[in-house]
């Protein structure tokens, strides 16, 4: 049996309003307070606290937890809800272009089961399936999850391959290196308004715009980056220059990019602490800086307008600066556990 104090520690540990009460009822029943007086002290009902008391002495602690109310019995079995997510996962990109919507579901289950529901309750139906209403994600029609998946189940044997021989893994850093283009073809986002109105941002028509190479270190948040108005491999080296000087010495930056025509093994060639190791082809996924720049343009740059070159740079910096100035930011965007080295 439990003692009035046991009822007040499971008081203060639990965030449960209700079962708070409970347990408060059973401290004041344990401390020899009558029923009354406890419903008197917790502002409830009498018969609640009989209640309560009468499930603890018959049941123990688990008398005291509330009961799930069954509510209205679903329709469809078991099976055919199985059924209706197969349905949606098969079918929620149509082939022929277009999406699924949940008239299509109401459709289906009517079509197949011969049960008609309500918009709303088949809202409701997916929901419970685990399904919600959310933005989708691009990808190339090349793009191959097979080679994703054995590119990050071989990154280590990789990352020994393109390391000197002599260096254990312990003094090897991986970055990932990208470019992005920010300019004056801007992009628009969500913002705050009130309800029902369509708030209106600028848009610019001009195209004025600068690149940024950018990398970071997950395992310690070092980053280097630089801005330039065009890209090729002279601005790649003059970026890879700025890794090799941020690499301590008697370690190797094992640098990761994809394979645009600037990333050439020959722009690492005047650095002995430097080597690239590309991606799999079409597979932007597997680069945290795509995350990087799209943390930019939302957080940072995104709804504003530039009045030229110069400007693009000041706001792009800045924007960089912001991001960089969280090192545990920088860690916990850019972490991947398929890049990690030594145990």
């Amino acid at each position: 049996m439990h003692t009035a104090d046991d009822f007040k520690q499971l008081a203060k540990q639990t965030s449960n309003g209700q079962l708070r009460t409970r347990y408060l009822a059973l401290y004041h029943f344990k401390n020899g307070e009558t029923r009354t007086q406890i419903a008197t002290y917790l502002g409830v009902a009498r018969g609640s606290v009989n209640t309560w008391v009468s499930n603890y002495l018959a049941h123990g602690l688990e008398g005291l937890q509330s009961k799930p109310s069954p509510g209205r019995p679903c329709q469809l079995s078991v099976s055919q809800r199985e059924q209706i997510a197969h349905f949606i996962k098969e079918n929620a990109v149509k082939k022929e272009g277009g999406r699924l919507i949940a008239q299509d579901v109401r459709q289906y289950i009517s079509d197949t089961f011969q049960i008609d529901y309500q918009l709303r309750n088949v809202y409701r139906i997916m929901d419970a399936l685990g399904f919600s209403w959310i933005t989708s994600r691009s990808k190339h029609p090349k793009q191959s999850q097979q080679t994703q998946d054995t590119f990050k189940k071989n990154f280590l044997l990789e990352t020994i391959l393109h390391t000197p021989g002599h260096l254990p893994l312990d003094r090897v850093d991986v970055w990932f290196q990208d470019e992005a283009r920010f300019g004056q073809q801007n992009q628009t986002s969500r913002i705050w308004a009130a309800k029902g109105s369509r708030p209106r941002v600028v848009k610019q028509q001009q195209f004025d715009y600068g690149y940024v190479f950018g990398a970071v270190c997950p395992s310690n948040g070092n980053t280097q980056a630089l801005i330039s108005p065009l890209v090729n491999k002279e601005v790649m080296k003059q970026h890879l220059k700025l890794i090799s000087e941020a690499t301590e010495p008697g370690r190797h930056a094992v640098v990761v990019m994809d394979g645009a025509g600037w990333h050439t093994i020959d722009t690492a060639s005047p650095f002995t602490n430097v080597s690239l190791l590309k991606l799999p082809p079409y597979s932007p996924e597997l680069n945290p800086m795509e995350q990087v720049w799209q943390w930019l343009r939302q957080r940072c740059l995104s709804n504003r307008v530039f009045r030229g070159y110069e400007e693009i740079v000041e706001q792009v910096s800045r924007a960089w600066n912001t991001f960089i100035a969280d090192v545990e930011r920088v860690k916990n965007l850019c972490w991947r556990e398929w890049i990690k080295l030594v145990n």
